[in-house]
């Protein structure tokens, strides 16, 4: 496995569909090879990270009906995967307002799977004001748990 632009799709995919995982669940779901390294009660990594990657963290989900469960999954690639490449797989990005002058510029896009109990925010950082030809420095693939439809408003 090396993870490009089409394994982070696949992945929010996945995401979107499957149910609230712990961390060694979502490894498992994901295909992704290696151990968890715990780093705290709400944070690990996966070491060795998988090929196409120079870190892979794990965070849990701190408040809502998701609390303790997977959150986020972090990817420092090793490899390019540029905003076009990101662009074809997740569709246009947003680019977000930067927090600071000294931040990152972070293109945001949203993964929805009809019918599925999670949505996927995707966040993709760059160093520079990214261009088709950027290469992201990390990608968070954030869960959502989807809002069911309350009682019909009348």
């Amino acid at each position: 496995m090396t993870i490009t632009a089409e394994t982070l799709r696949t992945w929010c995919d996945q995401l979107c569909t499957l149910p609230p995982l712990d961390f060694a669940g979502a490894l498992k779901a994901l295909g992704i090879p290696g151990s968890l390294d715990e780093k705290s009660d709400d944070y690990a990594t996966v070491e060795p990270p998988p090929a196409g990657a120079t870190r892979v963290g794990l965070s849990r989900e701190s408040f809502g009906k998701n609390k303790g469960n997977l959150g986020e999954l972090e990817v420092m690639p090793a490899g390019v995967v540029t905003r076009a490449e990101l662009d074809r797989r997740f569709g246009a990005g947003n680019l977000l307002p930067r927090v600071d002058f000294d931040r990152d510029y972070v293109v945001g896009y949203q993964v929805e799977v009809a019918g599925a109990p999670f949505r996927c925010a995707v966040f993709a950082s760059f160093s520079e004001e990214p261009t088709a030809a950027s290469t992201a420095t990390k990608i968070s693939l954030r869960r959502e748990v989807v809002r069911s439809p309350g009682p019909a408003q009348r």
